[in-house]
């Protein structure tokens, strides 16, 4: 699961999380689309606001930013 399919599954927008994290909008769309990795303490405030773990939430954020690495690779290679 993405971030933005679990925040689309608890029905909370980019902006509402956002505020509930204390970040900007375009902070938390970054961190959903790989363009930047989490901080630890945004972590934890993402999980707490989706009502996960902070573990889950690293693996969710990692898993994008890693993901978001390999597609910035391979438009340099190309």
């Amino acid at each position: 699961m993405t971030l933005r399919e679990m925040l689309a599954a608890r029905g909370i927008s980019m902006d509402a999380a956002a505020l509930l994290c204390g970040k900007d909008k375009s902070t938390i769309s970054r961190i959903a689309a790989g363009k930047t990795r989490a901080r630890p303490e945004t972590v934890v405030r993402l999980a707490r606001a989706l009502g996960t773990s902070a573990t889950r939430m690293q693996a969710i954020c990692d898993a994008a930013w890693l993901a978001g690495r390999r597609h910035d690779e391979q438009a340099v290679s190309a």
